[in-house]
């Protein structure tokens, strides 16, 4: 199906009006290639650069002499593994064989346009790759690639909706990126005043209640004992629930990933110190990292972990909510600094060190109170979470949306002065064969 034009504007290939240089690799046996004189772009250093003014590898003049140079100002697309990937070439430079730049050599067409219209072009370079072992679109196909344009001064009016449209994206994305860092520091905030009083100060105010005390865990729990595997690690499909570290996940129990069992005879026997109910609160003992915490879930009746994991069972004045969030909180296994026990690499808490952790203890009544408020706070956090990311999945999506608006010729009105862009592509046909790309190194250079 034929595309329909906007008015005065025209379609052809990408290879008509441009040159397409597809990258090398200078010889990594000779070392005297390789220096700190001249930017050499390879797909990794894409990454949040629209323009390209730094690279992991650098050339030195001898080997920028035997690379397939680029000017300023092209367009670099990588055309091996993760196609569709955009910048612009900052300076005088050199690609590595997996980018194919465009090179517009005369002042008919915006580099700036194209920069913008090839980021239409990832799908159109999947649909044409190769797709063997991995997928490549070279040179002689990406020249095939679809362009169209309208007039130079309508290009021109296009380029600039765009980089003030894209701006303003770019602050939004910026403040919606930064919320989960906001809400991950406002809970935390939320924890320390919990586990501090201050939370409930007001709330405390007029009431008869019993001053906050401190209790070594073994005191004020029934019981705080760490796990262990059973001999012969003999786990079954199914049984009682056998917990690992991995089943701890932001702070809640995940046992439907890969889970494992023992025999109710294991349980009862050779693992029966550390049979577990629902509402025992849990901490993983061996990390990096440390302090992952869960409330143990009715999804079984009963139980069992692993050595690296440890129960706490509250007594009757403690609240398994409040001791969690006590926990999650972190300044208990803060505290210890380096009495961490472990091998190079790891980090272990012993159990005796479990035991006399400090915790604060307000009233039953201050406790459910505090859980409340908290619980309170989180959902609101949780809130703001939720729609922020579904706002986030709609900005991310918008600059498609607003470049499908532009080659629609949509974005910006048209002018009977423009003139047609069937002319100007006749002018660029006939230039390209006479205008060759000026490659003077570092002289020439993209603001």
């Amino acid at each position: 199906m034929e595309r329909v034009l906007p008015n005065g504007w025209v379609e052809t290939e990408l290879g008509s009006v441009s040159e397409i240089v597809t990258g090398n690799t200078p010889s990594k046996s000779v070392t005297e290639y390789y220096g700190d004189d001249i930017l050499w772009v390879k797909p990794g250093d894409f990454h949040e650069q629209k323009v390209i003014f730094k690279t992991a590898e650098k050339l030195s003049e001898l080997g920028f002499q035997k690379s397939r140079k680029v000017p300023a100002g092209s367009i670099l697309v990588t055309c091996i593994g993760n196609l569709g990937n955009i910048s612009m070439a900052s300076e005088d430079l050199a690609t590595n064989q997996q980018i194919n730049s465009i090179v517009i050599p005369h002042d008919k067409l915006s580099k700036k346009y194209i920069y913008y219209y090839s980021l239409t072009l990832k799908k159109w370079l999947i649909d044409n790759s190769t797709s063997t072992t991995i997928s490549m679109v070279n040179k002689s196909v990406f020249e095939k690639a679809p362009l169209i344009f309208p007039a130079l001064a309508e290009q021109e009016r296009i380029v600039a909706k765009l980089d003030k449209l894209f701006a303003q994206h770019e602050k939004i994305k910026k403040s919606l990126d930064s919320i989960p860092k906001l809400l991950k520091t406002f809970r935390q905030q939320v924890l320390i005043q919990a586990v501090t009083g201050k939370l409930t100060e007001k709330w405390r105010e007029g009431k008869d209640l019993d001053e906050w005390k401190i209790e070594k865990a073994e005191h004020c729990c029934l019981k705080v004992q760490s796990g262990g595997t059973p001999k012969g690690s003999k786990f079954t499909s199914s049984g009682i629930p056998f917990l690992k570290v991995y089943n701890i996940v932001n702070n809640k129990i995940d046992f439907d990933s890969e889970p494992q069992y023992v025999s109710e005879e294991i349980h009862t026997t050779q693992i029966k110190k550390s049979i577990a109910y629902p509402g025992d609160v849990i901490m993983n003992i061996v990390g990096p990292p440390l302090n992952k915490i869960a409330i143990l879930t009715n999804q079984y009746p009963e139980w069992n972990l692993n050595q690296a994991i440890t129960i706490f069972r509250v007594k009757e004045y403690l609240n398994n909510r409040f001791l969690y969030y006590f926990f999650c909180e972190g300044t208990s296994v803060k505290s210890l600094g380096h009495d961490l026990r472990g091998v190079v690499g790891q980090a272990n808490i012993s159990l005796s060190q479990c035991r006399n952790f400090d915790i604060p203890i307000p009233s039953l009544q201050e406790q459910q109170e505090i859980v409340r408020q908290v619980e309170s706070l989180f959902a609101k956090a949780d809130l703001i979470e939720s729609r922020s990311q579904t706002l986030k999945a709609k900005v991310d999506a918008l600059p498609q949306a607003i470049l499908h608006k532009a080659f629609k010729g949509e974005l910006v009105p048209q002018l009977p002065t423009d003139g047609d862009a069937n002319d100007l592509l006749a002018d660029i046909i006939r230039l390209k064969g006479e205008v060759k790309p000026k490659i003077a190194r570092k002289k020439h250079k993209v603001e």
